[in-house]
């Protein structure tokens, strides 16, 4: 009786073993933003230079720059999570905003430029 409650028993602490070990795999996260830029109209503007920065004392490489589309939409992916500011200038509108990025998430936001 005891040696087959053994026997059960280490199986079952193999078994256990096996499928926690198994699932340790590293989970890879991603962390984009979507900026829509519009008018004080509310029309989309497109080829509207949109830049992010983090103002913080160290030196981080947060700063990305990219210009919008025809439909006035500007796609960035970050490494972590992070708040952001976005600025959007094309010629005399300009714009600010702030994209707060989330794990796993497309973040998507609305930047109004203003004359």
């Amino acid at each position: 009786m005891k040696r087959k409650l053994f026997g059960i028993l280490g199986l079952f602490i193999a078994l256990f073993t096996a499928l926690t070990l198994n699932s340790c795999e590293e989970v890879t996260h991603f962390y984009t933003g979507e900026i829509t830029i519009l008018d004080n109209q509310g029309i989309v503007m497109n080829d509207v230079k949109v830049t992010t920065n983090v103002d913080v004392d160290n030196v981080h490489v947060v700063g990305k720059e990219a210009y919008t589309n025809a439909s006035g939409i500007v796609s960035f992916e970050f490494d972590n999570i992070a708040i952001v500011k976005v600025i959007a200038e094309k010629g005399n509108y300009s714009g600010e905003g702030l994209l707060v990025l989330e794990e796993d998430k497309d973040v998507k936001v609305t930047v109004v430029v203003y004359e």
